[in-house]
């Protein structure tokens, strides 16, 4: 009797052999880029772990709710692993990983397990994402609320098990979302959503009335902090609306964003490589832009379109947030996945083997795309001089001094100048082996130098050491003097 398809081993397991391979290769690859690629810090990461320092309720200023759960998740890991690359840079890891998680459960919740599997793992190790992985920012934390926001939301309209939980979720989700720049327009699209569509309305309609005004009291005691910002600073509210504050050049914003998403021969001027997205997966997003113009009837057709309408003239007027439109990219490369697959399934509807030979292009597609995205970061991130500029590897090098040194405490003297202070005298207040001046005298402890404070000032004294990276420009990053006799 001839074997079925359905009779191989390879057939029946070949969800789990997905799985495994998506968590192998993507671990593996997050690991790699997290810490390593490029391994630095640029002036953005800096002025978030200055923010996230300076949290305090004695003296909460204005500007500092905006992205406020962030902060204060990098104030805990900074409490925890100093002020270090891994304490500024580990957030916003925690936030992939946990996106990533999103991005499967959304994806398999909306379509079908195999989708799951192939969208999420091209979707992660696009340059985009890696990017929004390894930066020690706030910039990951849209794309994080925005994925949960939706897969919570679509619990809560079907009705599964444990309700009340995916409810509170929504609700938290919510409010977090509100203290994200652009976020409000999550909640607002989410909303909207509920009063248009049929199904929907008819779930929100069965919600119990105490609860739901429990759960209303509670969304307006979180927004409190915001609540009080925005009264005091006025700029507190544009900036969360992504209302620019001065002049805007909408012109060179377009000509930026069109460099950005489609600029495949563009040198990159700033930390953002170019382009945003490989060209295989912008053919998936094209597809998947295609099949939801023409299919438009379903609730998740109905928040995507309204969230892109939303979404594209506040990129236009903040070009520097094309980021935000990552998760949207990731519902359309499934999307695109999910026509090709059907499509082809369509073709062969009684043959199983031609829908298995089918797979073997869908394979290398896949695979190159990943491989593609892979490359073209760490390409650009370890080797591109334009993007490197943006970057500083003070912090490890200076970790790397003590560790080599392995002073005790405060027997170390670090001198910067006064720019450079309330970065470094941050990571001297979680790192007791040093302390930190603008003032250079010699003493009996071991004495760094800075760039800056070295060229600006030219210290007397015997260097005996210089600390270098691999830049061609501005190389000499420490300069370490000839401790005295005792």
């Amino acid at each position: 009797m001839l074997k079925q398809v359905t009779d191989y081993a390879l057939y029946r397991w070949r969800y789990i052999i997905g799985y495994v391979f998506l968590i192998a290769s993507v671990s593996a690859i997050f690991y790699l880029v997290s810490f390593h690629v490029p391994g630095a810090l640029r002036q953005g990461e800096i002025d978030a772990a200055l923010q996230s320092g300076a949290l305090s309720v004695e003296a909460l200023e204005p500007r500092m709710v905006i992205d406020l759960p962030y902060h204060i998740l990098q104030r805990a890991t900074m409490t925890v692993f100093g002020v270090t690359i891994l304490g500024i840079k580990l957030p916003s890891v925690i936030l992939g990983v946990l996106t990533t998680i999103g991005i499967f459960l959304l994806v398999r919740t909306w379509f079908r397990r195999n989708v799951a599997v192939i969208a999420t793992i091209t979707a992660v190790t696009s340059s985009q994402f890696l990017f929004l992985l390894q930066d020690g920012t706030s910039h990951i934390a849209f794309s994080f609320i925005m994925i949960w926001l939706l897969f919570a939301a679509t619990y809560v309209t079907r009705n599964k098990a444990f309700g009340t939980l995916w409810k509170v979720l929504t609700g938290v989700l919510m409010a977090t979302a509100v203290y994200t720049p652009l976020g409000i327009y999550l909640v607002i699209a989410v909303l909207t959503t509920t009063f248009f569509h049929p199904h929907i309305r008819y779930t929100i309609l069965r919600f119990s009335r105490p609860r739901l005004w429990i759960g209303i009291g509670l969304a307006l005691v979180s927004l409190t902090p915001l609540i009080y910002a925005t009264t005091i600073d006025s700029k507190v509210l544009l900036t969360l609306l992504g209302l620019p504050t001065g002049e805007v050049h909408l012109m060179k914003n377009l000509t930026e964003i069109v460099l950005n998403l489609f600029g495949f021969a563009a040198e990159p001027t700033s930390y953002v490589m170019r382009p945003a997205y490989s060209l295989g997966l912008f053919l998936l997003i094209a597809v998947g832009v295609y099949k939801l113009i023409t299919y438009k009837y379903t609730a998740r057709s109905y928040i995507t379109l309204m969230l892109g309408l939303v979404m594209a003239p506040l990129v236009l007027l903040n070009p520097e947030r094309l980021y935000n439109l990552f998760p949207l990219a990731c519902l359309m490369i499934a999307l695109g996945i999910a026509t090709l697959i059907t499509d082809w399934y369509r073709l062969f509807p009684r043959n199983p083997y031609a829908r298995i030979a089918g797979l073997l292009p869908l394979s290398a597609i896949v695979l190159g795309i990943v491989y593609s995205g892979v490359v073209r970061f760490t390409g650009n991130y370890l080797y591109s001089g334009q993007v490197l500029s943006h970057y500083s590897t003070d912090t490890r090098q200076l970790q790397q001094i003590f560790e080599k040194n392995q002073p005790s405490a405060k027997t170390t003297l670090l001198v910067v100048t006064p720019k450079e202070l309330p970065f470094y005298a941050m990571m001297a207040y979680y790192d007791t082996r040093f302390t930190v001046t603008t003032t250079y005298s010699p003493g009996k402890q071991l004495t760094i130098v800075s760039h800056d404070f070295y060229h600006s000032s030219k210290p007397a004294g015997e260097v005996t050491q210089i600390i270098t990276n691999r830049m061609s420009n501005d190389s000499d990053r420490f300069y370490i003097y000839k401790t005295p006799a005792t």
